[in-house]
This record gives C-alpha cells, structure tokens and sequence, in this order.
C-alpha cells in the first residue's frame, strides 16, 4: 500500500492495498501528497463525527438546563433573554410534534 486513485485533476481520491489494475500508480506510505490525503480523511472524519453528535449534545444541554430549573438550581428568568427564547420555541416544536396518540392517557383529555 498504497496504490492511489486520482480524480480528473490529479488529486487523490483514495488509497488502496492492491494495485486495481495493472499500471496502478503506487506511491510510498511517507510521500507527501499519501501524507496530506490521510490527514485531510482524518480531519473530515472528526468535523463529520463532531457534526453528527451536535443534535444529540443539544439535547442533553436542553434536559440539563430542565433538571437544573426543576432542582431550583437555576431560575429560568436568570438565562439571557435570548436563551429563554430558544428554550422556549424548541419546547414548542417538541410539543407541536406530538401525537394525539401520544397523549391518549391525558387526564384532560380523557380517552377517544
């Protein structure tokens, strides 16, 4: 390794074990443009991991802040104007989303 699989402009799309064809271009796992590819693949793959736990850590951020305004912890009214605002109209979009089925049990309600 590493045979290299270039695009149209000559730069590398990927690397790999066996050569794919017989005139496969090889270069030395330690020569730059190897080099750069593997760094720039590593550099992607933690923006994309990072980008993908992004709606998850809001979530957690949301329930913390709830746990800490129900433990008397924090006052909501303390949060920045423009916290309470986000807080506020995500709370909302949850709400809107749910089902009537989802509120089937309800007390205010009652059943269908």
């Amino acid at each position: 390794m590493p045979y290299v699989v270039r695009n149209k402009d000559k730069h590398i799309m990927a690397l790999l074990r066996e050569a794919p064809h017989d005139n496969a271009e090889f270069l030395g796992p330690d020569h730059p443009e190897v080099a750069a590819f593997i760094a720039e693949t590593d550099i992607h793959g933690a923006r994309q991991a990072l980008a993908e736990t992004d709606l998850e850590i809001t979530r957690v951020i949301e329930d913390l802040v709830q746990l800490l305004i129900h433990k008397n912890t924090i006052m909501f009214t303390e949060l920045p104007p423009a916290v309470q605002l986000k807080l506020l109209n995500r709370e909302k979009l949850r709400n809107s989303l749910q089902t009537p089925e989802s509120n089937l049990w309800d007390d205010e309600e009652g059943l269908i």
